[in-house]
């Protein structure tokens, strides 16, 4: 039976994500939200995360990263290139709990490009999941949740925000793998 929860098991998809804060590591959900996890999975096999930073932190609700073109929270793309986004994709084992890797987008339907966001407070931030009788796109697109890490993920909510939520000094991602647990 699947549990969000449950540490990584051996053949399962990882992801590292090396911090200038320190390192976490998710468990990723391919064969549950397919292209939504996928879509992850291949930009950081591209680089495209590398050196990104944390432009947007609120601390008990969540840290917000993964804009490679402009850095700030307007940019990126999908992982199939440049001007492309993805559809949302939800599955009700899956929620917005402390640790949930989850993807930033506007409110249109297919408007999921590079940018995730990490959900910080213990008690989640479920209001975030998709209604039962919502549209195409209410709701956020959980692809991956923390096993390991939690301790940097409170450092950097618990940095300091000019009035946008912009950490004050750049927290970035140094880089992102991506392997199979063993």
């Amino acid at each position: 039976m699947f549990n969000q929860l449950d540490a990584p098991k051996t053949g399962e998809t990882i992801a590292t994500i090396k911090t200038t804060l320190g390192v976490m590591q998710a468990r990723l959900f391919p064969e549950i939200v397919g292209e939504a996890a996928e879509n992850f999975i291949e930009l950081a096999k591209q680089g495209k995360y590398e050196g990104v930073p944390f432009h947007r932190v609120i601390i008990d609700f969540m840290i917000q990263g993964g804009d490679f073109t402009n850095r700030n929270g307007t940019g990126g793309h999908s992982a199939k290139g440049p001007g492309t986004n993805i559809g949302d994709k939800y599955d009700v084992r899956l929620t917005h709990l402390r640790g949930a890797l989850s993807w930033a987008k506007t409110s249109s339907p297919n408007s999921i490009g590079s940018q995730f966001f990490i959900v910080h407070p213990e008690s989640g931030t479920h209001f975030l999941d998709h209604p039962a009788n919502g549209g195409p796109a209410d709701g956020y697109s959980v692809f991956g949740q923390l096993y390991n890490g939690f301790d940097v993920l409170d450092a950097i909510a618990n940095t300091k925000t000019d009035s946008s939520d912009r950490p004050r000094e750049d927290i970035l991602i140094e880089s992102i793998s991506i392997e199979t647990f063993a």
